[in-house]
């Protein structure tokens, strides 16, 4: 089970709960569904079920993991209904019963409110484990019944396919001149238009390995699989370009701080400072808070399905270097 200094610290103190039989009902996970979060779940997991393997904890008859599935991206009042009556319902192996909510942000307003009588009263021996990396885009009724424990890694991932390009188009901003803008811009778009061909791999792959290890043919696919793959290809898609935003914006972010403190050290990129210092000189507050800002204004526009190829240049102009022509 991959795991981290971070993930071990958080783990020991929910290890002495455990012994003394003081286990919280409810953990709010602060780190990323798909990297710390994921790894502190299954360690809490592992406490109960006394299993360290984290396919077998997937694939627990007691434990229910719950993620959007939809292109909405949103996880709905009906997925929680069933949630809450699997973890009412009696363990199957006489021990706890358990339910963990990936993307837990992606509940909406109805779903968090039915949620709540099970974390304010849940049953004996029941565990709910909700995890994201956006723990206050949820309500703070939500957020005051769950035990908080924030995983989020110090360190951006750099293992994804597309880190290189996004690094190297971060290090190397354009300049005003409407060709480099349209150059940056279209380097940009080749990533993230990559992205469903990731995802639909990466979905594929983990349903194949799941039916493998259900004794099924993997490479014959359900359509009921087929389905589910399509969902999380369209969940999948806007959770890696929400990663390449974040990147954006966590190095905009570091400029910033460099504005701000001239000695500060890169917080998100301390490797990066040689090239974030070059970048915040001669920058004005105002002008280094509007490339934190404009990728949000991004964000917010995609999430709206506006084409890429006309909000992308607004945000390349925001970053290009200043005092060029």
């Amino acid at each position: 089970m991959p795991s981290s200094p971070r993930v071990d610290r958080a783990l020991e103190n929910f290890r002495r709960a455990f012994a003394t039989k003081r286990m919280p009902h409810a953990v709010l996970v602060s780190g990323h569904p798909r990297g710390a979060g994921a790894d502190f779940a299954e360690g809490l997991l592992s406490l109960p079920f006394r299993e360290k393997e984290a396919m077998r904890l997937r694939q627990h008859v007691d434990i229910r993991w719950l993620e959007p599935e939809s292109k909405s991206r949103q996880i709905r009042i009906e997925e929680i209904r069933d949630l809450i009556e699997f973890i009412g319902l009696t363990s199957y192996e006489g021990g706890w019963k358990a339910g963990v909510i990936l993307f837990a942000d992606r509940l909406n307003a109805s779903a968090q409110n039915a949620l709540l009588k099970t974390l304010e009263e849940p049953p004996p021996n029941s565990l709910l484990i909700l995890v994201t990396d956006s723990p206050a885009s949820l309500l703070p009724t939500t957020r005051s019944r769950a035990q908080f424990v924030d995983v989020m890694e110090d360190e951006q991932r750099t293992d994804t396919p597309w880190m290189p390009v996004v690094m190297d188009l971060l290090r190397n901003p354009p300049s005003r001149q409407a060709c480099e803008i349209i150059a940056w811009t279209d380097r940009l778009t080749a990533p993230l238009r990559s992205l469903e061909e990731l995802a639909e791999a990466e979905e594929t792959a983990r349903q194949e390995k799941l039916a493998k290890s259900r004794g099924e043919d993997g490479a014959e696919l359900t359509k009921a699989g087929k389905d589910i793959i399509e969902g999380r290809v369209a969940a999948r898609m806007k959770e890696m370009r929400e990663e390449i935003l974040r990147t954006l914006q966590l190095w905009q972010r570091d400029v910033l701080a460099r504005v701000k403190d001239a000695e500060s050290v890169p917080e998100n990129f301390p490797a990066e400072a040689d090239a974030i210092a070059a970048q915040a000189e001669g920058l004005s507050f105002g002008e280094a808070l509007a490339r934190v800002a404009v990728v949000d204004e991004v964000r917010e526009l995609l999430e709206h399905n506006i084409r890429e190829s006309s909000i992308l240049p607004r945000m390349a102009r925001a970053f290009s270097r200043p005092g060029s022509a």
